[in-house]
């Protein structure tokens, strides 16, 4: 399975929209399944999504890369900031 976790607006995709409560959605992995294709799976629109964390690790490239069984993916929208990435993460990427 794949955990994927979205937040801001993103949460509306999975039907929950309450901020107190975790907005998760659990896929079957397939081998080769990308970031893009999994939020496509939950009908979220690439263009709404922006910042991608694999297993806690910001990834720029995230949209593309392939995901591998147990990931789990954090998803914020294009209009939520996130200034720490770039003053304090900017190259933090996942391995592999």
């Amino acid at each position: 399975m794949i955990e994927i976790h979205l937040y801001g607006d993103l949460r509306r995709y999975i039907g929950q929209e309450d901020p107190r409560q975790d907005a998760v959605a659990l896929l079957p992995y397939r081998p080769g399944m990308t970031v893009a294709e999994a939020l496509r799976d939950l009908g979220v629109p690439l263009e709404e999504a922006r910042h991608i964390f694999i297993n806690g690790l910001y990834d720029p490239e995230g949209m593309r890369r392939a995901l591998r069984e147990g990931d789990r993916i954090g998803v914020f929208p294009q209009n939520m900031t996130m200034p720490h990435i770039r003053l304090f993460a900017p190259r933090a990427t996942r391995e592999g």
